[in-house]
């Protein structure tokens, strides 16, 4: 019999966590085993009150608000502590159906893999503006590039992890773990796969971000930091070929002036491509050290498994 946990962060979701809550535990009627944990990430209102108070098996409040990316991992390490086979992750603002945690479950198990997203379809979505469509079908593509996986929504909450996936990710992003968690997957091993879900109409506006514009910044440093920590050779080669590029090419200029009789008056060239030079060697330098890094961690990581 697997033990299944259903963890659902929240901030300030004394509004829609009733009917969240409900949704959830009328899909899963027929699930033996499966508790459920609202992590209260230090909400003003009386969002973990409500909790209590609609029987949740676990509610864990944090003083304070630290992030959507902080909360998951909380969540995480209470699987982890006890025991916990599989850990599904639902948003609080009842935005994915709740009817579709059984075909999670069911993905995970039938084809063992470590992680199945639910994936939405964002064509369909009608209160998703075009911009907004298309900066997540952008994001989730060059996800699938870095991490090498098959995902189409990277950025969905709806998610089931196995207990293997529970003992190796973390999260290291408060921002969120969406991300954080896909790119991790790839560098640990990870078996990852999606099913296609439908979403209910929103309750709220996002909170994660106020704006395209923040949502983009966010995005976009948490996909660098996940690629400078997991694949630090490759970044940090793509960041020296522009200074390798430049060094490159004012030394080629040089050499023109040299062969053509004017290499005195352009002497600047050799200097300015050198720089340019030995900080394409120093970034490539970082990448090898930090390959050096995740491979120390790696093992570190084997040793307390």
């Amino acid at each position: 019999m697997s033990k299944i946990l259903i963890q659902i962060p929240c901030f300030n979701e004394e509004v829609v966590l009733k009917k969240t809550l409900l949704d959830v535990k009328n899909n899963i009627q027929n699930l033996k085993d499966v508790d459920i944990l609202v992590i209260d990430d230090g909400s003003s209102d009386q969002t973990a009150s409500i909790a209590k108070s609609n029987s949740t098996d676990h509610v864990i409040s944090h003083e304070r608000n630290l992030g959507l990316g902080v909360a998951f991992q909380t969540g995480l390490n209470f699987a982890k502590k006890n025991g916990y086979d599989y850990l599904i992750n639902l948003d609080a603002d009842n935005q994915y159906k709740s009817e579709f945690i059984i075909p999670l479950i069911d993905k995970i198990k039938d084809e063992d893999l470590d992680i199945v997203i639910g994936s939405r379809n964002f064509d369909k979505i009608s209160h998703f503006s075009f911009l907004k469509k298309k900066l997540q079908t952008i994001g989730s593509w060059v996800v699938r590039i870095i991490s090498n996986q098959k995902i189409s929504d990277a950025s969905s909450g709806f998610r089931i992890y196995s207990k293997n996936a529970i003992s190796k990710i973390n999260c290291t992003s408060k921002f969120s773990y969406t991300l954080d968690t896909i790119i991790q997957a790839s560098d640990k091993d990870l078996k990852i796969g999606e099913i296609p879900i439908e979403i209910n109409d929103p309750t709220r506006a996002s909170r994660l971000f106020r704006s395209n514009r923040q949502f983009i910044y966010n995005q976009t440093k948490i996909i660098l930091n996940c690629f400078a920590i997991y694949k630090p050779l490759t970044f940090f080669f793509y960041l020296s070929l522009l200074p390798l590029l430049i060094g490159g090419l004012l030394f080629f200029r040089f050499v023109i002036f040299y062969f053509a009789g004017d290499g005195s008056g352009h002497i600047q060239s050799i200097i300015f491509g050198a720089t340019f030079l030995i900080l394409g060697f120093i970034l490539i330098m970082m990448g090898i050290i930090g390959e050096l890094i995740k491979h120390n961690r790696k093992i570190l990581e084997k040793i307390n498994e």
